[in-house]
């Protein structure tokens, strides 16, 4: 048994409550400022601050970002540039210096006191040091200030406090201020219910998101931020009646509205109530583009190749989906392992964000089809015309000569790309992997062991090392092996690879019963056909047997011919 795999390059991505609750709001955060082009500034007469600014560009140039922001900042005090203060601002976040950020932030606001992004910046600076007084004049003047209205400025000041969390207590105590100052803004209980949400307040974001609907009850925005909060909660059927009402009331959004709320289920592993909305969006309107495609990627996910096959099929003659379609019609001939055919497919993705992807899978499926000489090449080339990507794709050239079956030229692969970066996590990571393929426990743990001392909160590593002395190390290391996947666990409290671990460590300790509940867990959230092989042992270690074999039964519908499952079963029934 080896360490759980787990992409590094392109994974996939579920939107977080959080994010997709924080999307409904009509305006996002302004992003940090970008640096204007260098002609803003031009026209200034004063020989030191030309002196100041040209020695700033200078620094810029070289990369040295705080330098520059210091000589920009010199030149600000007899030049009133906003243009000047808004790159000087930039490139203090750039360099990570908060106290130049603090200063370059409020000579900006000096120069323009009715520009929000200066406030923006020292409200973040105040929420990281818990600065209440801060907080609550830079947020009560961008609610004044926005130009959307107060209900609006209450919206962006809850998306910028939910994406600096800060001290809850403090943040917390700012929003009761305001939502007292305007008890009868809804924007107010919006914020409330959006930051109380983001420090997993459930309850009280409820209360302030109910508040948010009964002020004002034709809100599409309130009533899907009480949705989302309904989810978290797991009250699914009020959140469906409350979805279906609101669809009513805005039939023309009805798709997009139902498409929002199935994310939101899958992401709190609601996955048969989120098929359901995707197929009432398809029954309303067959021709849902993004239904289908949801529902195509649905089934690949779920093993129903065939299904997936013709959905995705039909949306090859859409222009705007196109390309996605063939990308995941080549997906599906990959796992059918019709390496041809998925080559043609990957070939046709030549737009959209998926086309890298596409290139690296064409790479993939040709060292599957034995051509490894022609998929490094392609993947050279590749680096060489995208520079700044050249680490990543030496680490997807790892994973795919080892999914290849060529840990030999996956080692050599790494070493390659250490040389170049050699305290790289990722391809340390990948290089451990390889290690354990071909038996080197030993070197594995190295790798392991020298990303956690340069990164100690780095969950993955912290699992797979805590995962490896499980399955390889001696009963005297198991304690250690707890304590790592603690640590991880505590750090990625959602991840289905995480939990598994858990529990696999705790039945090797003899803790069948805590072990079951973990192993239960991660099944249920990610029914992964390696953590069925787990869970199915515990049960039967615990007598549960008829409720095992169900477990490995369905794990082989879904995958024929697991090695862990098979062995397993192997192993224990008669």
């Amino acid at each position: 048994m080896t360490l759980k795999f787990r992409k590094l390059v392109f994974p996939t991505l579920m939107l977080s409550l959080l994010s997709c609750a924080a999307a409904l709001a009509e305006d996002a955060p302004a992003p940090a400022p970008e640096a204007p082009d260098e002609s803003d500034s031009v026209g200034v007469s004063d020989p030191e601050a030309q002196f100041h600014i040209m020695t700033g560009e200078m620094a810029a140039n070289r990369g040295q970002p705080g330098l520059a922001a210091t000589e920009f900042l010199a030149a600000l005090k007899t030049v009133p540039d906003p243009a000047l203060a808004a790159r000087a601002t930039g490139l203090a976040i750039n360099a990570g210096n908060g106290a130049l950020l603090e200063l370059t932030a409020r000579r900006w606001l000096e120069i323009e006191p009715n520009n929000m992004d200066p406030r923006e910046v020292i409200l973040q600076l105040g929420l990281q040091r818990g600065d209440a007084e801060e907080i609550y004049t830079q947020a009560d003047a961008i609610i004044n200030g926005h130009a959307g209205g107060r209900d609006d400025g209450f919206r962006h000041v809850a998306l910028l406090m939910a994406q600096q969390p800060g001290k809850p207590d403090t943040s917390l105590a700012v929003l009761k201020r305001l939502v007292d100052q305007y008890p009868k803004e809804p924007g107010a209980y919006y914020a409330t219910a959006l930051v109380t949400l983001r420090y997993d307040q459930a309850a009280a974001a409820e209360v302030a998101a109910r508040e948010s609907v009964r002020l004002e009850p034709d809100s599409r925005e309130n009533t899907l931020l009480l949705i989302g909060v309904l989810v978290k909660q797991q009250k699914i059927d009020e959140a469906d009646k409350t979805l279906d009402a609101l669809t009513k009331r805005n039939k023309k959004e009805s798709g997009d509205l139902r498409l929002a709320y199935a994310k939101l289920l899958l992401e709190s592993n609601q996955r048969e109530r989120a098929r359901a909305q995707l197929e009432k969006i398809l029954k309303e309107n067959p021709k849902n583009e993004d239904a289908l495609y949801a529902l195509g990627v649905f089934n690949v996910n779920d093993g129903k190749l065939d299904l997936a096959k013709k959905q995705f099929q039909s949306l090859t003659k859409n222009i705007e989906r196109s390309s996605d379609a063939h990308f995941q019609l080549g997906r599906i001939a990959e796992r059918q392992k019709n390496y041809e055919d998925a080559l043609n497919e990957y070939k046709q993705v030549n737009a959209g964000a998926q086309a890298l992807d596409a290139a690296v899978r064409r790479a993939a499926v040709l060292a599957q089809l034995g051509r490894s000489g022609e998929a490094r090449e392609m993947l050279a080339e590749m680096r060489a015309q995208f520079p700044p990507l050249a680490q990543r794709l030496r680490m997807a050239e790892g994973e795919i000569l080892l999914e290849a079956g060529k840990p030999e030229e996956a080692l050599a692969a790494y070493n390659d790309a250490l040389r170049e970066a050699p305290n790289d996590a990722d391809l340390l990571y990948g290089r451990s992997l390889v290690y354990d393929k071909t038996g080197d426990q030993a070197a594995s743990e190295a790798d392991l062991r020298a990303i956690i001392a340069t990164k100690p909160d780095d969950a993955r590593a912290l699992n797979a090392l805590g995962y490896l002395l499980t399955i390889n190390g001696k009963a005297e290391r198991l304690p250690e092996a707890q304590d790592l996947i603690g640590k991880a666990l505590k750090l990625d409290p959602d991840d289905s690879a995480i939990i598994d671990s858990m529990g696999w460590v705790k039945y090797k300790l003899g803790q069948n019963e805590d072990a079951r509940g973990y192993l239960q867990k991660a099944y249920d959230k990610t029914p992964d056909p390696e953590i069925a092989a787990h869970l199915g042992e515990v049960l039967w270690v615990l007598g549960q047997r008829d409720e095992a074999r169900a477990v490995w039964t369905r794990a082989l519908s879904e995958s024929p011919g697991h090695k862990a499952v098979v062995e397993t079963m192997q192993r224990l029934t008669p």
